[in-house]
């Protein structure tokens, strides 16, 4: 759930937790309806602790087509990972996105269609 600059990352990948600049459970570049602009924002706003019963309920609801994606997922990581990359629920007409600028999204409900 930490997000930081590139020179902050540790050999293992992860941030430095010490740097001021890094932050936890950011939501920086999200919409109140779960949609980012910032990939790694989605990933970091979908692990906050608050956000794990949305994710259960989306889980018990997954349809057939996409049961074998989420339930292949072993932690609240990797569902905020497979949640936030653009899946055909952020575009319209196969071609277009939803929302061009906010298309990484975790919550409940895709964008809303855009006027054609």
């Amino acid at each position: 759930g930490y997000i930081c600059e590139r020179k902050d990352l540790l050999v293992n990948g992860c941030c430095d937790v010490h740097v001021p600049s890094t932050k936890l459970y950011s939501c920086e570049s999200c919409l109140p309806n779960g949609c980012c602009s910032v990939y790694e924002f989605c990933v970091s706003c979908c692990l906050q602790p608050s956000k794990q019963h949305l994710l259960e309920r989306f889980l018990n609801r997954a349809a057939v087509a996409f049961q074998n994606l989420f339930m292949a997922v072993e932690d609240h990581f990797e569902l905020c990972l497979a949640k936030c990359r653009t899946s055909s629920q952020s575009v319209q007409h196969e071609n277009t996105y939803r929302d061009p600028i906010a298309k990484y999204c975790y919550g409940e409900y895709p964008p809303e269609l855009l006027p054609v």
